[in-house]
């Protein structure tokens, strides 16, 4: 058997993975976690992950009780970390964790959670027994990467040290290369991806804006930009509005807090956060503009994507606290959403799509679904003007309201 210590989006991709491949599994998280869990109050929204669940039913359970752990080989922290308003790692949940399996330290023990650099060394574990995971995961699609990863990235106490064959055969199931590394390197691995893909998402934003302004089409640039193969077609070239999520903007965060303990004067980790933020308020500043007395905004989407039930930095979430009671919303996922926020004191106007049509006068779309797409919105006089910044909406289905999208 397998545990995951915690119970989130992480160990439940990953469990999916290791029940695909035949493992028994064990979640562990505290009464409270596992009780809103089997009420349903915590979903995961990822394609296949019920499919998996389901099929592989009498080999998944979940647990309250910590001492259920000596069942298994190896122990995964799993939890998701949690991170304050600036993004800045909250590490108090995750020590909580780690203090209630201290009766096994003779398990194997791999630290997967999002952690800073030298967490991993400073556990009072058998170094010979603890790793540290790189896990690169993606809202909506991963199962798909949990299943099938480009490659497995593994952290030891040093180079020369022997993975345990235990942890060994359990990783080869995945058949892809295991790259060792030491648990700093492996730490320092995680998040540099994403710095990496944080640099791809606000450059391809900041040349499309400069595309803007010579009426360029963004699509025909980057088709070229795309085939010189030292750039590929795999990057983060479709324009958004900054970064949401958390995951990138946390490790944006440990690394400017590096930066500044080394006394680094190169202040590009800064120039992330600005660069970001100036690309996240691009809604914000189209609504202000709009000469409406009594503006009610209409937001289609409250998730950053569609494929999740994250509202995690979402813009969507930037506006309800700007606007506040002038906010309405809706979302096909509403209700799961309602139950995803139990420990939160926001109070989300939900409301049919039908209401938000008829009561705004500014239309904000951020999903890209049929729903939205098909709305003929020439037939409600009261709308003013439609922000789209994906370019969802047919045009033909608007008719003389004030458009805007990201890119022509």
């Amino acid at each position: 058997m397998i545990t995951f210590l915690g119970l989130s989006h992480l160990s439940i991709s990953y469990s999916a993975s290791a029940l695909f491949y035949g493992q028994k599994i064990l979640i562990l998280d505290t009464k409270r976690e596992i009780d809103n869990y089997k009420k349903k109050k915590f979903k995961v929204f990822e394609p296949n992950l019920k499919k998996i669940l389901d099929k592989y039913s009498n080999n998944f359970n979940i647990s309250y009780n910590f001492e259920d752990a000596i069942k298994s080989d190896i122990i995964f922290l799993a939890k998701d970390i949690k991170t304050d308003k600036k993004n800045n790692i909250l590490l108090k949940e995750t020590q909580s964790l780690l203090k209630r399996i201290k009766s096994h330290r003779n398990k194997i023990l791999v630290i997967m959670n999002q952690v800073p650099v030298g967490f991993t060394r400073n556990i009072k574990w058998n170094k010979n027994r603890l790793y540290h995971f790189v896990e690169t995961l993606v809202f909506g699609n991963a199962i798909n990467r949990a299943i099938k990863p480009e490659r497995i990235i593994i952290g030891k106490k040093n180079i020369e040290c022997k993975i345990s064959i235990k942890l060994l055969n359990f990783l080869k199931l995945y058949k892809c290369e295991i790259i060792q590394m030491t648990y700093e390197e492996s730490e320092l691995t995680k998040g540099f991806i994403n710095t990496y893909l944080a640099s791809q998402l606000i450059t391809t934003n900041f040349l499309s804006e400069i595309a803007n302004c010579y009426k360029s089409n963004w699509n025909r640039i980057i088709k070229a930009v795309t085939l010189d193969k030292r750039i590929g077609k795999e990057g983060y070239f479709k324009t958004g509005l900054g970064i949401s999520g958390g995951n990138i903007e946390r490790d944006i965060q440990s690394l400017n807090r590096i930066t500044k303990v080394n006394k680094i004067k190169n202040n590009l980790p800064k120039f992330f956060i600005n660069s970001n933020n100036y690309s996240r308020n691009w809604v914000n500043k189209i609504i202000m503009k709009q000469k409406i007395a009594n503006k009610k905004v209409s937001v289609l989407g409250i998730t950053y994507k569609e494929q999740t039930l994250s509202t995690k930095n979402a813009i969507q979430i930037d506006l309800l606290n700007k606007y506040k009671n002038k906010i309405i919303m809706h979302d096909v996922k509403s209700k799961s959403i309602r139950k995803t926020q139990y420990k939160s004191k926001r109070n989300i106007n939900f409301k049919s799509l039908k209401y938000n049509l008829e009561k705004c006068n500014i239309v904000v779309i951020f999903h890209n679904i049929d729903i939205y797409k098909e709305i003929k919105f020439y037939k409600y006089k009261n709308i003013k003007c439609i922000i789209d910044p994906f370019g969802i909406v047919d045009t033909k289905n608007i008719k003389k309201i004030n458009y805007y999208k990201l890119n022509y």
